[in-house]
């Protein structure tokens, strides 16, 4: 097994941080049939009290509400029962308020819907995590790291950078030296906690013994010093690929975009929506932005997409970038072929034999098929779509919406 991998060699005991709960909590899903997008609010969340579970059932090519669902509802806390399945009810509205009360550790609600405009459907759930307490301020995509690394579906670095985070935060403390050593044979107690951890069955304390005997043994090693380096993961998407970021490093929210250089529903939200995220957001320091390929509406959109990564050898990927969305024209309509390309860099004043070499070497196209990979494992199913992710969770958004739908993610995932 590799030696877990971070920039650093010394070693630091660690512990978690601890908070009292959270004062809100917005997230949607996909059904697990893909039938509805279901949309949670909680508002006030403090353990032991009585709060409002609002429920919207979303149609899934619109985000309107979708009238007449049949459904219920049930509320795990550690695999403790604290919300009894309610009957199988009906909203003719499409969305409800439920009054409920969460507990500390992770509360998995998870709402089934069994029938849509009278008519039955095969049963299909939608579920979400709400941590409260000693937990509150691990994000999600935390535990979803340390979960896909015990099951293997993630390398050991890809997790490194999870506990890197955590430390960066100060979610984690950082205190006394360790010895490094040799040692690199990660025991499988360590991978089930980290399962456990991430499905809430055991707590922040207890996960954390795996990571000191990590740490103690010099398997793992972190630093308390951020790092400038590209993270390779957020929110649960491998970014190791992905654009440059545009922003800040310091931001507390990053959106990651999904798009197609030949998607005129991408050249629309980069026109109308983007501006005002660059004004309000992403210059003001509170927001970074990521992009990740998409390229499968034509034959020109992998070479469009690798395009861009040759301009990003002479620093200019966001001008590239900006100057595509900009003079975007009909799919496979000659705009963005061969030719076409290396004239852009001829306008944007690229050095025109690098980036022809660079072209011509092929060397990017394997990146943006594993971008394509990489939204696909995402869940994407079309462009654009967004992940947006805070320290309060993280929410999905898919086509080109207006500002006022990523204003209101935005603020939802902004910590307070």
């Amino acid at each position: 097994m590799n030696k877990l991998v971070a920039i650093f060699a010394v070693i630091f005991a660690i512990s978690f941080g601890i908070i009292p709960g959270v004062s809100a909590e917005t997230q949607t899903s996909i059904s697990s049939r893909g039938s509805l997008d279901v949309k949670i609010e909680l508002d006030d969340l403090q353990p032991g009290e009585e709060t409002r579970l609002k429920i919207d059932f979303l149609k899934s090519q619109t985000d309107k509400i979708q009238e007449h669902v049949d459904y219920t509802v049930n509320i795990l806390n550690n695999e403790d029962m604290i919300f009894e399945p309610i009957p199988l009810t009906h909203t003719s509205l499409g969305s409800v308020s439920i009054p409920v009360s969460l507990e500390d550790g992770t509360n998995k609600i998870t709402i089934q819907m069994e029938g849509i405009l009278f008519v039955p459907i095969s049963a299909e759930t939608a579920s979400f995590d709400v941590i409260l307490g000693e937990s509150g301020k691990v994000p999600a995509w935390v535990k979803s790291n340390a979960e896909w690394w015990a099951k293997g579906s993630i390398d050991d670095g890809t997790f490194v950078s999870g506990i890197q985070f955590l430390i960066q935060e100060e979610i984690i403390s950082v205190s006394s030296q360790s010895i490094k050593s040799d040692n690199d044979e990660i025991p499988g107690w360590i991978k089930n906690n980290a399962d456990w951890w991430a499905k809430g069955l055991i707590s922040d304390n207890d996960f954390l013994k795996g990571i000191e005997y990590l740490v103690e043994n010099g398997i793992i090693l972190v630093t308390a010093e951020k790092s400038e380096s590209k993270p390779l993961n957020i929110g649960g998407v491998d970014l190791s690929q992905a654009s440059p970021m545009f922003g800040s490093s310091d931001a507390e929210v990053t959106i990651i975009e999904f798009g197609d250089y030949q998607c005129p529903n991408c050249k629309k939200w980069f026109l109308n929506t983007k501006p005002d995220i660059v004004t309000n957001y992403i210059d003001t320091g509170k927001t970074n932005l990521y992009f990740v390929d998409l390229a499968f509406l034509g034959d020109d959109s992998l070479p469009a997409a690798a395009a861009t990564y040759c301009a990003d050898e002479q620093e200019l990927y966001w001008d590239y970038h900006s100057y595509l969305y900009s003079n975007q024209r009909g799919i496979d309509s000659g705009w963005a072929d061969y030719s076409s390309l290396k004239d852009y860099a001829k306008i944007l004043g690229l050095d025109e034999d690098s980036f022809t070499d660079c072209m011509d070497s092929g060397r990017y196209d394997e990146a943006v098929l594993l971008n394509l990979e990489i939204g696909i494992a995402n869940g994407v199913k079309g462009t654009p779509s967004f992940v947006v992710v805070g320290p309060h969770g993280q929410e999905f958004i898919r086509g080109p919406q207006p500002y006022a739908v990523f204003q209101s993610a935005i603020e939802s995932v902004l910590e307070s």
